[in-house]
C-alpha cells in the first residue's frame, strides 16, 4: 500500500528528523493546509438551550476557515428527532447552505451514535411513546425506517450506513452506529482511496483495543481494527468513551492511527479502581466496595479538535470550548503514516518524564469522623508539577506502617487529579485521598506518601507525612 510518493516523503522526513516536532504550540494554525476540518463528538443536544456549547464549536471551526466537520456520533441525547434537529439548525446558522462566508463548501462528516439510534428505547422515552404511536413514528430516531427519513430531511444528503465523501481530494469514511459492515465496506472499496494520502474514518465506538488499549470504555467488537489494519493511511476518530483529550492516550498508532475524540458534553469518569471515580464498566469489574470519596465534577469538560492536514504531516489541536483555551501542544503526526510511528504507546513511554512535586511540597493528614464512613483519615497534598510537557494526571498514595524499623505496606489507593481534564494552569488543582481506620487493622506510626503519575504511569518522587493510628 506505500507508494512512490509516500517512499519519497519518508526520506524527506528522515533528512528533517533531527528539526521535527511532535507536539508543538500553535502547528495546526501554520499556513499551507491542504484540508482543515474540525472534529467533535457526543455533542448530546436533549432540549432547546443545550446548544451554546456546540454553537461555540462551530463558530471556532469557521473561524479557523474549515473545509469539513467531523462528528463522531451521540448528536441527539435520547434519539430525537427534535434534538437532531438542534444539530441541523446550529449547523445551518453557521454553516447556511453548508458554506462557509467566503462561499466555499463546509462537508458535514457525521454519523450517528448509540444514542441517536437506540434512545428512544430507554425508559424515559418509552414510556413517552407507549401509549403515542405516531409520535413514535415521527419522533424516534431508530424506530423502523426513520434513522434514514430523518436524517434526509434534516441534514439534505441521502443516507447510506456507510459513506465516503472527497474533501479536497481526501477520502473520508463514516459508518452509522449498528450492525456496522465497515469490513465488507474497505474490501469493495478500498482501491479507492489514494495510498499516497492519509484518510480518514468515524465511527461511535474506538476500534478495539487501539486508544486507551483493552481496558477502554466504549470500544467495539474488533470488526473496524480488522478493517483498518490492512491500511496504514487510515486515521480513525472515535468517541463514545469522553475520555479527556488532556490523557496522551488518546492518539494511538499501530497497523493504522487511532485517535479519541473526547465529548463536548463531558469529560469521562469511566476509570476503575481509582478512590474519586466509580469504575469502569468496560474495564475491572472485581472491585465491589463503596469508595470513600465523591466522583469528581466533569461536566466542565468539553472538548473537540481542529485537524490541519499538510504535505508531509497532520497537526492536531486540543480545545476546551467552555473556556476557549488549549488542552496543551498541538499533537504533530508525520506523513506518511508508514514513515514512523512516534505515537505507538511503546515509543512514547520513552520518552515520557514523571511530574514531580515543588521542592518543600507538604503532606497534611487530619483524622475525622463521618457518621455513615466511621473514623477517617484524610490526607491533602499540593498539585505536582509538570516536567518535559508530562503534567500530573493522577497521584498513588500509600499507608505505611513504620513500627520496629520495618516499612510494611498496608494500604495504597489511587486517585485521579482534580484538573485532569481541564486546561493546565500554573499552580494546579491541590489533591486529596481518604482512607477509613477500619481498612487499617494494625494500628501504630503510619508514613503517608503520595506520589504523581503522568498519565503512562511515570512516577515522580514521593513526598509524606507521619501521623498514628
Amino acid at each position: 500500500m506505500i507508494s512512490r510518493r509516500w517512499f519519497i516523503g519518508g526520506m524527506a522526513g528522515a533528512a528533517i528528523g533531527a528539526r521535527r516536532l511532535f507536539a508543538e504550540a500553535g502547528a495546526a494554525s501554520a499556513s499551507g493546509t491542504k484540508v482543515k476540518f474540525g472534529v467533535l463528538s457526543d455533542v448530546h443536544l436533549k432540549k432547546t438551550g443545550d446548544e451554546e456549547t456546540f454553537l461555540k464549536a462551530l463558530a471556532y471551526f469557521r473561524e479557523n476557515n474549515v473545509d469539513g466537520v467531523l462528528i463522531a456520533g451521540d448528536i441527539a441525547d435520547t434519539g430525537c428527532a427534535a434534538q437532531l434537529k438542534l444539530c441541523a439548525d446550529c449547523w445551518y446558522k453557521t454553516f447556511p447552505d453548508g458554506k462557509a462566508p467566503d462561499g466555499h463548501p463546509v462537508e458535514q462528516l457525521f454519523v450517528y451514535g448509540n444514542h441517536d439510534v437506540d434512545g428512544w428505547k430507554w425508559k424515559t422515552n418509552a414510556d413517552r411513546y407507549k401509549d403515542n404511536p405516531e409520535l413514535r413514528k415521527r419522533e424516534a430516531i431508530g424506530f423502523e425506517n426513520n434513522r434514514a427519513r430523518v436524517w434526509e430531511e434534516l441534514f439534505h444528503e441521502k443516507f447510506a450506513p456507510v459513506w465516503m465523501k472527497r474533501v479536497k481530494g481526501y477520502a473520508f469514511i463514516g459508518a452509522h452506529w449498528g450492525n456496522i459492515q465497515i469490513e465488507e465496506f474497505m474490501r469493495a472499496h478500498g482501491k479507492e482511496i489514494d495510498p499516497s494520502l492519509p484518510f480518514f474514518y468515524t465511527q461511535h465506538a474506538h476500534p478495539r483495543d487501539t486508544c486507551f488499549g483493552s481496558w477502554a470504555w466504549g470500544r467495539d467488537d474488533g470488526r473496524s481494527t480488522r478493517a483498518l489494519s490492512p491500511f496504514p493511511n487510515a486515521v480513525a476518530f472515535s468517541g463514545h468513551s469522553h475520555y479527556t483529550l488532556t490523557d496522551e492516550r488518546t492518539v494511538w498508532q499501530g497497523a493504522f492511527t487511532s485517535i479519541n475524540t473526547a465529548s463536548l458534553k463531558y469529560a469521562s469518569t469511566d476509570y476503575a479502581l481509582r478512590e474519586n471515580m466509580p469504575g469502569n464498566g468496560h474495564g475491572y469489574r472485581g472491585e465491589k466496595r463503596k469508595h470513600l470519596m465523591s466522583k469528581l465534577p466533569t461536566s466542565n469538560g468539553r472538548q473537540g479538535m481542529l485537524v490541519s492536514v499538510f504535505d508531509d504531516r497532520i497537526a492536531i489541536e486540543r480545545r476546551e470550548f467552555v473556556t476557549g483555551k488549549s488542552l496543551g501542544d498541538d499533537w504533530v503526526l508525520p506523513l506518511p503514516c508508514a514513515e514512523s510511528k512516534p505515537f505507538a504507546y511503546a515509543a512514547r513511554v520513552k520518552t515520557r518524564t514523571a511530574p514531580e512535586f515543588a521542592e518543600g511540597s507538604e503532606v497534611k493528614v487530619v483524622k475525622t469522623k463521618d457518621a455513615a464512613k466511621g473514623e477517617l483519615i484524610e490526607i491533602t497534598f499540593p498539585a505536582a508539577k509538570t516536567r518535559g510537557k508530562c503534567r500530573v494526571f493522577e497521584y498513588e498514595v500509600t499507608a505505611v506502617l513504620t513500627e520496629d524499623d520495618v516499612d510494611l505496606v498496608q494500604l495504597q489507593r489511587r486517585v485521579l487529579a482534580p484538573d485532569f481534564h481541564l486546561p493546565e494552569t500554573k499552580e494546579g488543582m491541590p489533591g486529596s485521598c481518604v482512607f477509613a481506620v477500619s481498612d487499617l487493622p494494625m494500628k501504630g506510626r503510619y508514613r503517608f506518601e503520595v506520589r504523581p503519575l503522568e498519565c503512562f504511569g511515570r512516577k515522580g518522587a514521593p513526598i509524606s507525612a507521619a501521623a498514628t493510628v
